[in-house]
């Protein structure tokens, strides 16, 4: 067994960022209102996921392996949340903005066009800084008896310029201690890149890129090695009801599943997000969001797995 194997069938979690300006208040919620708990992002406290990781606007503050980063400003207040009330299933996420994500950012802050191999090899530096400090994070959740599932946050990656070749762009955040490792992609997923790699979970958003025959073949073949799927099946901007949502993720499972495999085989390897953070929204925004979100899995439950 895994430690991805102690959550629940469609166990919901967060996509990082949270609106909240108060961070004991988003730790509380990001261990509550949803299944699996996340380390929460702040944009209003941190800046968005480049500024969060290098500090400032990468323009103006460059990069160098011997960079300190304070800890996000919702850090201590998780870690006191979790060291209070453990999940049952001790599995926590933690999602750091990707080398590739960072690499770009810089090469495009310089004049560079940011893609292609000097943003890849930018990359692999990054990494090296991003793995020591994930590092750091993943020991001190093991203080606590959890378990770490690290999502790497890389929503252009489409664009990057990657090969399969590349994959080993994320190899030291895989070794950094996690228990597993994921990436989160919010663009188009660039499904070669997927075959390639060897990560754990996929969370990308099928709420608006939808899956085309080639999405669910490398879908399945990711199942096959035992990788699991994060459906993204809400648009935090506009949620909907939790019967619309229901409706997107039975539709995901059932088309994946298809004639080779079982229902509840793919609905016990699959976890439910937002497709995206909802930092930039507002508090009550965000609730709503956890709600319908717990709403849709809990009927999505009663028919993907009634069925097996």
């Amino acid at each position: 067994m895994t430690a991805l194997d102690r959550l629940p069938a469609l166990a919901t979690t967060g996509v990082g960022s949270l609106p909240f300006a108060d961070p004991a208040a988003a730790a509380r919620h990001a261990a509550r209102a949803y299944e699996l708990a996340f380390c929460p992002q702040l944009p209003r406290l941190d800046g968005d996921m480049v500024r969060e990781w290098l500090g400032g606007d990468p323009g103006r503050c460059g990069w160098n392996a011997d960079r300190d980063r304070q800890r996000p400003a919702a850090w201590d207040p998780f870690v006191a949340q979790l060291a209070a009330q453990p999940p049952e299933h001790r599995l926590v996420k933690l999602q750091v903005t990707g080398p590739v994500t960072l690499a770009v950012a810089l090469e495009r802050s310089a004049g560079g066009i940011g893609t292609g191999p000097p943003s890849i090899a930018l990359a692999r530096e990054v990494a090296q800084w991003l793995a020591a400090a994930a590092g750091e994070q993943i020991e001190r959740l093991a203080g606590l008896g959890l378990d770490v599932l690290l999502v790497i946050d890389e929503p252009g990656l489409a664009a990057a310029g990657l090969s399969g070749a590349d994959v080993d762009v994320w190899h030291l955040l895989r070794d950094a201690g996690a228990a597993a490792w994921g990436l989160h992609i919010c663009g188009a997923v660039p499904w070669a890149v997927i075959d390639g790699s060897d990560l754990d979970v996929l969370s990308f958003d099928v709420a608006r890129c939808g899956l085309e025959p080639h999405a669910l073949r490398a879908l399945r073949r990711l199942l096959a090695r035992g990788g699991r799927i994060a459906w993204g099946v809400l648009d935090p901007v506009g949620p909907g009801d939790a019967g619309d949502v229901a409706g997107t993720l039975a539709g995901a499972l059932s088309a994946l599943a298809g004639e080779t495999l079982p229902l509840d085989l793919v609905a016990g390897r699959s976890l439910v997000t937002p497709s995206c953070g909802s930092g930039r929204l507002s508090e009550q925004r965000e609730r709503l969001v956890a709600a319908t979100l717990a709403d849709a899995v809990d009927r999505a439950r009663r028919t993907a797995l009634s069925s097996a």
